[in-house]
């Protein structure tokens, strides 16, 4: 029918494209979103037929990041089209996070419905919903399944809130197969199409919880970190964990907080070797999943009017630079993450090296289907690059890791910072410059240092590179619409050969 969207990072573009709120009148395609949870841009090689299908079948953009590496200001931002620091979301709990923080009734979804449009959501929301209040549909959404924190975070035995009505699948301690939560959410996806074929366009925004980490089950003496499906079950079991920045050995030029972690030894090494391979094996029904959802747009007809978008809310370490598990950090494991564009006018195949980020995909979205947003967007369609992969502009990221400092008020966002404390950092084609709050500093050269596993913050050679870049952060930091936009030439180091 209409074009289905796999929503991902708003990209529209140079200044000389049209400004992020302008949509594109001519297109009221489908939207199809998929956005997992915690999955690191390594771990496509787990998804082949999502490859196939998306990225063979669409466009791959190489070089992909998420503005904030935690997953509620994360997908707060998918929703919103603005950097945290507009919308306000800056952790995963209350005062300054979780379902709460949002104002839902300024996002995506509304846009979309008072567009006209046919609004579907299956699996995570926001961090915390139906946790501390009994859930609803928030605004916007005309068709709702979503996942009941904290059960959100079991593959059997979770909640999932249906259009006004809870139901719990299965029990944690059982592992029926046909209850497995990553397949009955593909189920759902794929009943929403064929129930909306046909009719109003619609938007699909299907979260699948994989690879994301289980809770702890009570009487367990060892516990998985994520249970795959069960007919996926060792299928990764001798796959090697192989990255250059994994154990770094020195980490002199690291901040406080990662040049106080020791090296990982065999007891560390085999917990995240084990844990890297359930988590991979846990993707496999993602793969499926992915499958199942075009196999149902092309069946209803409506396959080629669809843009179907793949992301990931954030990445995940495993073992770089020290850290044995988390995110929120700005370096690669934890802010690169995939991104596969499928949809009219987008030729199979297509390879894009611009820098995009996840403030661009509500306005990809908007762009795809003549919505309007009620304010600014701090990010731009997608469009334009996905359907011509030789287009550049010099636009920089903003990266914010606004919690995890000893005076914040919210505990638990501090945890889940890991105690790294609060920063900001810009990224362009070639640098990644952190700024820490209370001093500290961390500059990559990524063409010369694409494990980041020496900063040159300290280097002479690169004195002009760091005040373009100090520029550049001043006035995103606290950037709105298109000033976020402009473009970021940082230059280059004068090196000597």
């Amino acid at each position: 029918m209409r074009a289905l969207l796999v929503l991902l990072l708003p990209l529209a573009a140079l200044v000389a494209l049209a400004a992020p709120s302008a949509p594109a009148a001519q297109e009221r395609a489908n939207v199809v979103l998929i956005m997992t949870d915690d999955q690191t841009l390594a771990d496509m090689a787990a998804l082949p037929q999502t490859q196939r299908l998306l990225g063979a079948g669409g466009a791959t953009f190489n070089r992909a990041y998420v503005s904030y590496p935690l997953c509620c200001p994360s997908r707060a931002t998918a929703l919103t089209g603005q950097y945290a620091h507009n919308h306000g979301v800056r952790s995963t709990t209350p005062p300054s996070g979780g379902v709460e923080a949002l104002d839902a009734e300024r996002a995506l979804p509304v846009w979309l419905r008072d567009a006209g449009y046919e609004t579907i959501h299956v699996g995570k929301y926001l961090n915390g919903y139906g946790l501390r209040r009994r859930p609803t549909v928030p605004p916007g959404w005309t068709d709702w399944h979503g996942l009941v924190d904290k059960s959100t975070y079991l593959m059997w035995g979770y909640s999932i809130h249906e259009n006004g009505s809870t139901r719990t699948y299965g029990d944690p301690h059982v592992e029926d197969s046909a209850l497995y939560q990553t397949d009955v959410l593909a189920g759902l996806a794929v009943d929403a199409i064929e129930a909306h074929a046909g009719e109003d366009p619609f938007y699909l925004s299907f979260a699948p919880v994989a690879p994301h980490g289980e809770l702890a089950l009570p009487g367990r003496t060892t516990q998985p970190y994520i249970r795959p499906a069960p007919r996926h079950r060792g299928r990764f079991a001798t796959l090697p964990l192989t990255d250059p920045a994994y154990d770094e050995p020195d980490t002199s030029d690291k901040p406080a907080y990662v040049r106080k972690l020791r090296r990982l030894g065999p007891r560390g090494h085999a917990r995240i070797v084990r844990d890297f391979r359930a988590r991979r094996e846990a993707l496999l029904a993602v793969d499926d999943a992915v499958a199942a959802v075009v196999a149902a747009l092309r069946r209803t007809g409506e396959l080629d009017e669809t843009y179907v978008l793949f992301t990931s809310d954030n990445g995940f370490f495993q073992g770089e630079h020290r850290i044995p598990k988390g995110k929120y950090l700005a370096y690669e494991p934890s802010s690169h993450v995939p991104l596969l564009v499928r949809g009219p006018g987008i030729a199979p195949g297509a390879v894009s090296d611009q820098l995009v980020a996840n403030t661009d995909l509500a306005p990809t979205i908007l762009a795809a289907t003549g919505a309007e947003a009620d304010g600014p967007l701090d990010g731009r369609s997608l469009l334009p690059f996905a359907r011509d992969p030789a287009l550049r502009s010099a636009r920089a990221v903003l990266h914010e890791g606004l919690v995890g400092g000893s005076t914040d008020r919210d505990a638990g966002s501090a945890r889940a910072a890991g105690g790294a404390g609060v920063y900001d950092a810009v990224r362009t084609d070639r640098f990644l410059d952190v700024h820490w709050r209370g001093g500290g500093r961390e500059l990559y050269d990524r063409v010369l240092d694409p494990a980041e596993l020496q900063s040159v913050h300290a280097d002479p050679r690169y004195a002009g590179v760091r005040r373009r870049l100090d520029a550049a952060l001043r006035r995103l930091r606290h950037c709105s619409g298109a000033a976020c936009l402009a473009p970021v030439r940082a230059g280059a180091p004068r090196l000597r050969r």
